[in-house]
């Protein structure tokens, strides 16, 4: 009797492996080194992006490195990162109690007749196919989870982006994978990231702020 096939098992435990990974950030990290003056656009003069006189037509940014390197990416990847361990835990000690259940149907065999072994057969195999089922689901809301708030920050960075371009007269924004040879001085990941967290911290500050009002018998 084969009651835990190892295809099944394979599709209980199968989590889904998007996400920021280390070696980008190790990239990105390597290319802040490589970067001046950390990748703000600046002309030779050292003035900073700043300055209504500057104008860059074109402009870069690195998404991956945003997206490691802001606040609000590096929260979405530790939720994601906590819930998939979490389910991992859970899939390891569903998988033990599966397995001993399927060795004590085994063990008891000897003494069942043929119909019975059957029967308990058959509901063990309904039951890993409900249990892979239900596991199968929750991997799957992770990644809606991370998929559904990967879309907010790209949302936020694309008003980053637009203001950024809008203040320095760009008339193109490139990811910097897209550029084959460029200077770092139109890379603007660097300001894209600073200007995500500023508004993250004013929404958290707001948030903390109505959170630390009082409140009025009326609202009681």
């Amino acid at each position: 009797m084969s009651l835990l096939r190892p295809l099944w098992i394979a599709g209980l435990f199968s989590l889904c492996a998007a996400g920021l990974s280390a070696q980008d950030l190790a990239q990105n990290q390597q290319q802040d080194q490589a970067t001046p003056q950390d990748a703000s656009p600046a002309n030779q003069n050292g003035a900073r992006v700043s300055d209504p006189k500057l104008v860059f037509p074109v402009l870069v940014f690195d998404r991956s490195r945003v997206l490691n390197q802001s606040q609000v990416g590096a929260a979405l990847e530790s939720r994601i990162n906590d819930a998939r361990a979490a389910l991992l835990v859970e899939n390891d000690q569903i998988y033990a109690d599966l397995e001993a259940e399927e060795q004590q149907i085994s063990d008891e065999k000897a003494s069942m007749g043929e119909a019975e072994f059957r029967a308990r057969a058959q509901a063990f195999d309904d039951k890993v196919t409900e249990v892979r089922q239900r596991q199968d689901e929750k991997a799957r809301d992770i990644q809606k989870l991370y998929d559904d708030g990967l879309a907010e920050i790209e949302q936020e960075m694309n008003s980053v982006l637009a203001e950024i371009a809008r203040d320095l007269g760009a008339v193109v924004v490139f990811e910097r994978n897209q550029v084959y040879l460029m200077s770092g001085a139109i890379d603007i990941s660097r300001i894209a990231i600073e200007k995500l967290d500023e508004q993250q911290a004013e929404a958290d500050q707001s948030a903390t702020s109505e959170d630390s009002e009082p409140v009025s018998p009326a609202q009681e």
